[in-house]
This record gives C-alpha cells, sequence and structure tokens, in this order.
C-alpha cells in the first residue's frame, strides 16, 4: 500500500519520513518548481524537539538554530531582555534537514507536480495511492477538492504584516531586536546564514509590495536608528491574519494535517509546531493499518486527538495576538506579550481519547498524556514501562496509552484489537 503525501513543507516532509523509515511506500508532491527559501516560521518548541529525537534529526536541528534573547525597545528606548524559550531556525532549513533524512530511505520530493484530481491525476500522470495525506497548507487543493468547509475568519486585507529575510549591518547579531510604539518592527539573527527575519506592522496601512527599499524606508520611518542597513534580500512576502479550522479531519481514505486543516495567528509560534505533531501523531497509526497490525477504526483516533490540539491552538494564538496588539498601543511590550510555558507543547496530550486506558490508579502520569521519561523509550515503537506493580504503555509517539497493573494483559496487539 502507497501513502501519498501533497505538499513538501515540515507537516508534508515530517509525515513522509515517519512513514518511511516505518517501511510504508511514499511518494511526496508539490506544485512548487522550487524548494522554499524564505524563513517563515522559525520557532521550533521542546515538544517538536523531541519528535525530531525520534525521526534522528534533533543534533543536526540543533547545530542549525540557536537559543537567543530579545531585545524590546519602547518609543526608541531600551526597555527589556527576554530569553526566547524556542529554538531558533529558519523553516528552510528544518524542511531541507528533514528531507536529508527522507532521502536516507530512498525518498525524494517531485517538484512541479500539481495534483489535479483526488484519484492521484497530476500535471505529469497519475500516481496510484491507497491513502493520501493534505499538508498542501492554508490554500489546500486537496481540502478544495474534498469540498470541507474551512470555518473562521480572515483579518481585513489592508492589515497586512511585511515579512522577508535580509542581511543587515549595524547591529548587534546576537539579538532578536524588537522596536514598538510607531508600528511595530523585528529583526531576528539566524546562526548559520547571514539572512536575518524581518518583521514589519507599519502604523498605517500599505498601497505597496514588499521591496527591500519599502523595508529599508520603514526602518528608517519607524525606527530612526542610523547606521543600520538592509541588503541582500533572498525572500520578500506578506501574512495576513486567518484563524480557521475545519471539522473532518479524516474522509475517507484522505487526511488533512497542518496548515490545510488550521490556520491562526503566528503568536507563539506554535504554527509549524502543530502541524509537525499532526504529522507525528498520523503516522504510525498510518503504518500500523497498512502493515496489517490494526484495523481502520484506528485511523478514526487521528481527528479524535488532533481536533481538539487544533482548537487550543486557535485559542492560544488568537489571546496571544490580542495581548500582543493591546501591548502594543500601549507602549509596553512586543512579542514577549504572548509569551507562555504552555507554548512549550509540553503538556498537551489526548486524556479523553478512545486510545486512553486507565486500568489502575497510580501517582504518576494518566493514560493520554505525554510520558516524561523520553530518554528511555524505544524509539518507532511501543515501550511497557514497569514501576512497582504498576505498568505502563506508551505508544510510538510517546504518549502513555495504558496504565495498568501486574494481570492487565498490556500487549500491543490487544491494545490495537481493542480499538
Amino acid at each position: 500500500m502507497t501513502v501519498l503525501v501533497v505538499g513538501a513543507g515540515p507537516t508534508g516532509l515530517t509525515m513522509a519520513l515517519d512513514l518511511a523509515r516505518r517501511g510504508v511506500p511514499v511518494r511526496v508532491i508539490d506544485k512548487a518548481p522550487a524548494y522554499f527559501v524564505g524563513s517563515r516560521g522559525k520557532g521550533i518548541q521542546d515538544r517538536t524537539l523531541e519528535v525530531f529525537a525520534d525521526l534522528g534529526i534533533r543534533d543536526e536541528i540543533m547545530a542549525a538554530g540557536r537559543h537567543m534573547t530579545s531585545r524590546t525597545y519602547v518609543s526608541g528606548e531600551h526597555t527589556t531582555d527576554r530569553t526566547v524559550t524556542s529554538l531558533i531556525i529558519p523553516q528552510w532549513q528544518v524542511e531541507e534537514t528533514l528531507r536529508d533524512k527522507l532521502g536516507e530511505y530512498g525518498v525524494k520530493v517531485e517538484l512541479d507536480t500539481e495534483l489535479l484530481d483526488l484519484d492521484g491525476t497530476t500535471n505529469h500522470g497519475r500516481i496510484d495511492h491507497d491513502y493520501l495525506v493534505a499538508c498542501d497548507g492554508g490554500r489546500s487543493t486537496v481540502r478544495k477538492r474534498l469540498g470541507v468547509p474551512f470555518e473562521g475568519e480572515t483579518a481585513d486585507g489592508e492589515h497586512l504584516m511585511l515579512l522577508g529575510d535580509a542581511e543587515v549591518s549595524g547591529l548587534d547579531p546576537d539579538l532578536w531586536h524588537m522596536w514598538i510604539g510607531n508600528g511595530f518592527y523585528a529583526l531576528c539573527p539566524f546562526r548559520t546564514v547571514p539572512q536575518w527575519q524581518v518583521q514589519i506592522v507599519p502604523p498605517e496601512p500599505l498601497g505597496e509590495q514588499p521591496s527591500l527599499e519599502v523595508f529599508q524606508r520603514l526602518f528608517d520611518e519607524m525606527v530612526g536608528l542610523p547606521g543600520v542597513t538592509l541588503s541582500n534580500p533572498t525572500w520578500l512576502s506578506t501574512y495576513r491574519v486567518n484563524v480557521r479550522m475545519v471539522r473532518d479531519f479524516r474522509v475517507g481514505k484522505v487526511f488533512l494535517a497542518g496548515d490545510a486543516a488550521h490556520v491562526h495567528p503566528p503568536a507563539g509560534g506554535l504554527g509549524m509546531n502543530t502541524g509537525i505533531q499532526d504529522a507525528y501523531n498520523l503516522g504510525w497509526k498510518l503504518a500500523a493499518v497498512i502493515n496489517g497490525e490494526a484495523g481502520d477504526a484506528l485511523l478514526d483516533t487521528y481527528e479524535a486527538e488532533r481536533r481538539p490540539i487544533a482548537e487550543w491552538t486557535l485559542d492560544t494564538s488568537s489571546t496571544g495576538l490580542r495581548k500582543i496588539a493591546e501591548a502594543v498601543q500601549a507602549g509596553t511590550g512586543g512579542l514577549d506579550a504572548a509569551v507562555s510555558p504552555e507554548h512549550k507543547q509540553l503538556g498537551l496530550g489526548y486524556p479523553h481519547s478512545p486510545l486512553s486506558r486507565n486500568l489502575v490508579s497510580w501517582d504518576g502520569p494518566a493514560a493520554g498524556w505525554r510520558a516524561p521519561w523520553q530518554d528511555s523509550l524505544r524509539r518507532q515503537d511501543f515501550t511497557l514501562l514497569t514501576f512497582d506493580d504498576v505498568r505502563v504503555l506508551v505508544r510510538p509517539d510517546g504518549y502513555i496509552g495504558v496504565v495498568g497493573g501486574p494481570d492487565d494483559d498490556l500487549s500491543v496487539a490487544t491494545y490495537l484489537m481493542d480499538k
């Protein structure tokens, strides 16, 4: 059985890698003619680093990323320094690392390949497949073909954030600089490349397309710090806030993941991470069904488990955006207004999932929650741990499946068969 993954961003690449390492035939297509070169999503949360450890790429990601300090200026005055909890790395480097690992399993992204129909018809012919996973972004072709509503709202078209990557001279390259008081202007350096990410919310809507000249002029007007020069842009774009999600994450043998299933404000740096974790939830389940270890009903738990997480993400990021806007308007803060320990995503779980079973009570974590013994787990597989008279079956994605006693049947076969 073959899985067709549509979209080669972080979600699609994680999906393909998790399947490929489990021996599942997979193909990955993307309609873009070349790989994405922008920084876009740039923060990797702690839970995603655990996922990357399981996938065998955490060391590479850590080497390319950095933990850093953000410095906020209000009306030109330095006010606060804050340690950024997420690992800062441009999205294109995350994708490159995932592609390299995927290549070790003999799978290569098929660029310039656009899906034309759900039967697998593309602009280069038809791809036979048994399951299809849509990871093709907020404008998902697959979602539109399915006719699944994308419920929510889109911000006023005039109010756009400008985004881009450019080299910056005249500033400390070890700090993420943020200026507020006359709109919002931020410059974030990266570790292994000369480009910085530029984020701008102008005080008034612009009628111009993003360009280096516009970015430099806005810096001079909004910040007014002499000696700072932007040059050599590699990516220029705009961003409009969308808050939308689907109610159906599965339609037959088609699944929606990442931005194809949910989009939300960037506050808190949750988007790329949530998509990666969507794929990580679905990967082992698809493999178990394809390999004959579980029945089709196991795949229904993908929606049951990930839709509440998507709802949490939309609510958390929307609340964070409101806090940022209020802080900027009041001149009291910037992106730090949305920072919360829960953004690390270590406290998220599936306590109400049909896969979470508590057969005995104990003082440790209950079924459905992240297992705290991540370094002791058998990667890619179930792990059975024993604590005195309590045994804990941990799922392949690192969440507790069953908490039972010494006489309970905690075999993987029974666990999967019961679903």
